[in-house]
């Protein structure tokens, strides 16, 4: 155990330290006033935007997120070395899966509830230039496009990942290249205008473990990424990374559709451009340029798993956007 830490830990919350244990990005702590998760931010932003957003969040009555212990000075941030730590209370509750189509319209339906409290919160960093997912994709889309060039002309023998990426490239770069055509010239720009003004938070980083589930209870934990978005995104990022190990079943789409509406509207406008845009090739990208960019938490073998599993499921894909037609008009 990091004994600085823990003394500076029981001096500024007044507890006493019983166990300290690292994990991932965080350390898990147990102390005599309760159980908490500490995280450290080497940006005062940052740190302060995500206990504004949380105590917002609960003033407002949405409790299912993070909470974060006051220190004895009542602020929710304190500085270590040169890090600035918060303490937040440990929520119960296993994460959740993309597997389980349950956990994944209990998951819509908390994200619905977030969305319906995350508007109007001054106080968050800047919005991008443009937008901002147009802007995300097409360097993913320059990058991933590198990344192929390099392999093609490497000498070097290709390893079982990049005989993947070879393979699947070119229908990637079709796909890619075809929705951010029409997603230019959709409605997606007047979403955005209408977003930035209601000042409206997105996560924007909806991986299924950023869910805990309990029973049918679920909580929504990491604020990290959390910035003015339109709402879509979360809705896209979701079900897109669900749908690759759903099979590309349209009843999952449409139950996950409807779970969310169960809690917040959709206009059929909007539900027509999250399918636009559920069709970029997303999922594929970031494996790749995360892998060969070599970012934190980008294994070859996991990537190489999940590549195979999107393109042995590419049929599916296909069928499962070819019939839009009934999903729209039937």
């Amino acid at each position: 155990m990091d004994r600085e830490l823990i003394a500076a830990i029981e001096k500024m919350y007044h507890c006493r330290v019983i166990r300290l244990r690292p994990k991932r990005a965080v350390w898990l702590c147990d102390t005599d006033r309760g159980n908490w998760v500490i995280k450290g931010y080497d940006d005062f932003a940052q740190a302060a935007w995500v206990t504004h957003l949380s105590r917002t969040l609960h003033q407002r009555g949405f409790r299912d997120v993070v909470r974060y212990i006051p220190t004895i000075q009542s602020v929710p941030v304190f500085k270590w070395k040169e890090d600035y730590m918060t303490a937040m209370e440990r929520i119960p509750g296993r994460e959740g899966s993309y597997f389980n189509k349950v956990d994944i319209l209990h998951s819509l339906e908390k994200l619905a509830e977030f969305h319906l409290h995350s508007t109007f919160i001054p106080g968050g960093p800047p919005p991008e230039e443009g937008i901002p997912l147009l802007v995300k994709w097409e360097n993913r889309y320059r990058s991933f496009l590198d990344i192929h060039s390099q392999i093609q002309n490497s000498d070097t023998r290709q390893s079982r990942l990049t005989q993947l990426v070879q393979s699947g490239a070119p229908t990637i770069l079709r796909e890619a290249e075809y929705v951010l055509d029409v997603a230019r010239r959709s409605a997606l720009a007047e979403e955005y205008v209408a977003s930035f003004h209601q000042h409206h938070v997105a996560h924007k980083d909806l991986a299924s473990h950023n869910f805990l589930l309990s029973g049918t209870h679920s909580s929504i934990i990491d604020l990290d990424t959390a910035a003015y978005d339109t709402p879509l995104v979360d809705i896209i990022q979701l079900i897109s990374r669900a749908l690759v190990l759903q099979g590309w079943s349209l009843s999952a789409f449409t139950e996950a559709i409807e779970a969310y509406r169960s809690v917040r509207p959709l206009s059929d406008a909007q539900v027509a451009l999250i399918f636009l845009l559920l069709r970029f090739p997303d999922n594929f990208m970031r494996e790749v340029t995360g892998v060969f960019e070599k970012r934190k938490n980008f294994q070859a073998s996991r990537v190489e798993q999940y590549l195979a599993i999107i393109m042995k499921n590419w049929k599916r894909r296909e069928r499962f956007f070819a019939g839009y037609e009934h999903f729209f008009y039937a």
